[in-house]
This record gives C-alpha cells, structure tokens and sequence, in this order.
C-alpha cells in the first residue's frame, strides 16, 4: 500500500521573529505538512531554535531539518537537541542528517572540508551513535570519528525509536546507505548524479530517478528492511505554477536550461513542476503511482502559488 502524498516548505533565511511565525501559521493553514530548515552558516535562523518557536504556533505542522550539517556538531550534543525538540514539539520532528556539501559553512568555521568519502563515514557514525542514545541504554563509543563514555541520551524523544531519520542524496553510495538507515530519504536531482558519474549521460531523466530508487532499495535491503518501509521525497526545482493556463514546451525549456537539459526531457523530469494548477497536480499524482514519491517539498518562495495545487492533490 503506498504511503499519503504530503507537501513541505523549504524556508531559509527570514526577516524577524513575527514574519516566522506568521509564515508557520500560514503554511499550516494552507495545507502543508511540514516546514523544514537547512543548517548553514550563512544568513538564516538556527534551525533548532526556529523551528520550536514554528511548532509552538502552530497544531498539526510538523517541523524538520533539511538537513543538519554533521560536521558543524558533535553528535552527542545534537542527539539531546534533537530529542529535546521531539519532545516541545510533541512528537512533530522530522531528523534529517547530511555528510555536509557547502565549502563556505566549512571556510567560515575553519572546519576541514574532508573528501566525500571521509564526511559521508563521519556520518555514518555518528547516526549511529546518535541512535545508541536514542535509546535509553548507557552508550560506551569508541568509533574512527568519536568517542562517548557511559552516557544514556536524555531526555527521551517522544518519537520511538527516535524522531523519522530523513537523508537526502544523489549519488549511489549514499542513496545505498540512507535507504540501509533513514526512515526518509530525499532523493535530489539525478541530471546532478549523471553530473558526478554515477550515471552515463545516455541514461534518461526518468531512467535515472528508476536507478536512484534502486539504490534505495537496495540499501534496504542490506538493512533487513523493504522499500516499503521508507518515505521517498523530493524537493522540486524548479517550481513554476502558470497563471491558468496550461505550461507550453517553452516553459519547460526555460525551466530546465540552468540544469542542462532539453525541453522535451523537461516535460518528463521527476524534479521540476511546471505548468497549471491542475497538469501540477496530475503530474505529482503520477508519479507518486510509478515511483512512490510521497512528500514532496517546494521553496518558501513558491509556497503561497503552490497553494491551490496541495489542495487540489489532497483532495483527489
């Protein structure tokens, strides 16, 4: 049985206490399920934070992080922050984890931006460690990156066994482990995997959102776990609701020029969202029947045009 589509907000940076609240409210009342910030070290709110004053306005809004920066924390304290935000929240927190990508969040704090690889092992762990505190238990970690000596997580998150593990990747390696540990795994754009390698450049859009679920699965599998199991995401880009009438094949080239691809294959990519409120819809519909992609997340920016469109699904 495949999961209910929900909708989310990206946001980022703000303009003051009252404008975040208001944008909390109004989400919710528009029909979002989740609002969701980045963690950077560049102009914005601190995600932890924002995101308790987000969920003490609002009643059903869940608040998430897309994703918290693993190098900028150590793991110990961001396991009892993200525990702590479970439980204000009452259980409305979405975890999401990332290896780190943004060079500036690294030459700003002077944090060695580490190979991919390191960062992608670094993180690892420390989810790992970070679930060990999750669950109560005296933690004894000895790891390559971190060290915890007979420490029990507190408080306890409201989310047994702990608040839903989001990961968001492109590449095969990590889309592999994230489909072996996260409860929902974001998969970002694959014209970005063919970019870096992991897929020849005759591999289709679609073909390449076919081959990144895959490497999901696969890693569930390696987990114990089904595909089933996991929440599949997608964060649109871009997004471009027409004003009533139906998206022309100019659109869709002017959307995907800046990521390299051809009109026609445009009209076919996963990713982007173009047209009226109700191609939009029929488009997330489908593609939630071939692909099982269940929340999808748009950016603060469009939120309020996108509107109709979230109603428009969670109404059929």
């Amino acid at each position: 049985m495949s999961r209910p589509i929900r909708f989310g907000v990206a946001a980022h940076a703000v303009d003051g206490a009252d404008t975040w609240r208001n944008l909390a409210v109004k989400v919710e009342g528009q029909g979002y399920a989740t609002l969701l910030l980045p963690d950077h070290t560049n102009p914005q709110f601190a995600p932890i934070p924002a995101l308790v004053a987000a969920a003490a306005v609002t009643t059903t809004l869940r608040v998430g992080t897309q994703v918290l920066c693993n190098d900028l924390r150590n793991p110990v304290i961001t396991a009892k922050e993200v525990a702590t935000i479970d439980v204000l929240t009452g259980g409305r927190f979405d975890w999401g984890m990332g290896a780190g990508w943004l060079p500036s969040d690294y030459d700003g704090s002077g944090i060695p931006f580490d190979p991919p690889g390191v960062r992608i092992r670094r993180l690892a762990e420390s989810v790992e460690l970070m679930k060990a505190l999750f669950s109560g238990e005296e933690v004894d970690h000895r790891g390559r990156f971190y060290r915890a000596s007979g420490l029990r997580g507190t408080p306890a998150p409201v989310q047994r066994p702990h608040p839903p593990l989001l990961v968001g990747a492109a590449q095969r390696r990590l889309l592999t482990w994230a489909g072996s540990v996260a409860d929902i795994v974001s998969v970002a754009p694959s014209w970005e995997s063919r970019r870096i390698g992991d897929m020849p450049a005759s591999v289709s859009i679609e073909e390449g959102m076919d081959r990144q679920i895959s490497w999901v699965a696969e890693g569930a599998r390696s987990g114990g776990r089904d595909l089933s199991s996991i929440e599949l995401s997608v964060t649109a880009m871009p997004v471009t609701v027409t004003d009533g009438r139906p998206a022309t094949l100019d659109d869709f080239g002017r959307a995907g020029a800046p990521h390299g691809i051809s009109p026609e294959d445009a009209v076919h990519a996963p990713y982007l969202l173009v047209g009226s409120v109700g191609q939009i819809a029929d488009a997330i519909i489908e593609r939630h029947e071939r692909w099982g992609v269940a929340n999808w997340v748009v950016p603060v920016e469009v939120a309020d045009a996108f509107a109709p469109v979230v109603a428009r699904v969670l109404a059929s």
